[in-house]
């Protein structure tokens, strides 16, 4: 028995997917899906090797000539489920169940995020009764763990010159600008040599952490800068090993040096400062210093002093706020992850702008502290970002749509990397917007949809396609 009306469109289409296991990496079933739905309705498609699908409808009578309008969204979802759920999302449909006007699933992220722009596309796709340019709808995968899936789209999948991004929400709100980004990695090789002293950890803990994107700005406390302050105020040591962190982006909240040194050094002074520093952004922060087992091998003294002005040396966070977007943080970078295997150390940055002269500027700081030190840096998962422009046609249709209602848009800046970003890398004239319902809880088991927003913001994305500018296509 269904848990929606199954005569509304949005409902159907959202209950079936529900069905259908599409977590990061495992989106195979669901692109299955779309891909006979595609066949069943006899539209053009394509489907790349990473399952991304593309779906194409022609032009209703008198909009043949319009500019064409991509639809996106990703078909992944953040698997997540309380401790006390037995539930596996390779295999189990989700537990839908409807609570004061709310869509939710028992015990599970519901996949909102991205399950109703998924069902948007299919519902539009589906109704021959709407008034519509040209249609590119784009099923993309691995959203989730990287923005993989749209990496990997062709510029010869489109014709579009305008998207709609069915990856958010607010039903009043459209974002305006999202971060690029980039990984890069530093590697040092050290060499060992036997050692006969004491042997201590430094921990570095308490700290807040946070996404690398949206808390950046936060002045939040970075563990293992942090802990490699701390090392270079300490004399005649050499370090053993060096770890902290668990992602390139997300902002680390612990870190640890083992080190050996003829004398327990005091690091009263500069934990007092530290302390203070961080009074208000990590009142928590914890650093501690303990002898542990005794270490038989360390870097030599040489490799222990550049590893320690390689790692206090290399940039970290805010970088450059924008000038058009108050409050928007336009170019930063996050290290975010320390490990030492055998004899190299080796760290992750995830660097973030919209626009690609500020991550090379920043991967080229990177690249020279690291020379300097006997270290080598390379960089990797490079996206593009979507800069903000002031002249946006789309958003002012949006906009006179929502005015109609008695409501006055809201606009958003985001320094997160969105698929927005690569598609507007790929095509650089797409004049773009995101839309969707309100939802919350995202990413976690209290993910929840507003089935009345549901439902009115799929009206509006209607009445928005119906209506853009008529322009002549480009040439």
């Amino acid at each position: 028995m269904s848990v929606l009306d199954e005569n509304v469109a949005i409902f159907k289409y959202f209950e079936e997917i529900s069905k259908i296991p599409h977590g990061s990496f495992h989106e195979e079933k669901i692109a299955d899906y779309v891909e006979n739905f595609a066949k069943e309705h006899d539209f053009k498609y394509v489907r790349d090797d990473m399952n991304n699908v593309i779906i194409y409808k022609d032009a209703t009578p008198g909009y043949e000539n319009h500019d064409t309008v991509m639809l996106q969204a990703h078909m992944d979802m953040v698997c997540e489920k309380n401790k006390d759920v037995d539930f596996d999302f390779e295999t189990d449909a989700l537990n839908l169940y409807v609570e004061d006007g709310w869509l939710k699933a028992k015990g599970t992220t519901l996949g909102a995020d991205d399950g109703f722009g998924v069902s948007y596309m299919l519902a539009i796709l589906s109704d021959d009764t709407l008034k519509h340019p040209n249609l590119e709808c784009v099923f993309t995968v691995q959203e989730e763990v990287g923005l993989l899936g749209s990496i990997n789209l062709k510029k010869e999948y489109f014709n579009a010159k305008k998207m709609i991004g069915l990856d958010g929400g607010g039903e009043i709100s459209t974002c305006t600008t999202t971060s690029g980004g980039r990984y890069a990695y530093v590697d040092k090789t050290c060499m060992f040599e036997e050692v006969n002293k004491p042997t201590y950890k430094l921990i570095v803990k308490g700290l807040d952490g946070g996404h690398s994107g949206a808390c950046i700005d936060q002045e939040k406390g970075n563990s293992i800068k942090i802990l490699f302050r701390v090392l270079q105020t300490l004399k005649d040591i050499q370090i053993v090993s060096v770890n902290g962190g668990l992602k390139e982006n997300a902002i680390p909240r612990e870190a640890e040096a083992t080190f050996v040194s003829d004398i327990k050094p005091n690091i009263d002074s500069i934990v007092k400062d530290l302390k203070t520093e961080f009074e208000f952004s990590d009142s928590k922060l914890d650093i501690q210093l303990e002898e542990t087992e005794k270490a038989t091998k360390a870097f030599t003294s040489k490799d222990t002093n550049e590893l320690i002005t390689l790692y206090y040396l290399l940039p970290n966070g805010l970088q450059h706020k924008s000038m058009a977007i108050e409050g928007l943080t336009l170019a930063s970078l996050n290290l975010g992850k320390l490990r030492t295997e055998d004899n190299v150390v080796k760290c992750a940055f995830c660097i973030r702008s919209p626009l690609e002269s500020m991550k090379d500027e920043l991967g080229n700081k990177i690249n020279m502290i690291a020379q300097l030190c006997n270290a080598s840096e390379h960089e990797d998962t490079n996206f593009c970002g979507w800069n903000y422009e002031a002249n946006s046609p789309l958003r002012d249709t949006l906009k006179e749509i929502l005015k109609r209602q008695g409501i006055e848009m809201e606009t958003e800046a985001s320094h997160g990397g969105m698929e927005t970003g690569i598609l507007k890398g790929l095509i650089p004239d797409l004049d773009i917007i995101t839309y969707g319902p309100i939802a919350e809880g995202c990413h976690t088991p209290e993910e929840k949809l507003n089935l009345e927003s549901f439902q009115k913001a799929y009206k509006n994305l209607c009445d928005l396609i119906a209506e853009l500018n008529c322009k002549t296509k480009s040439h």
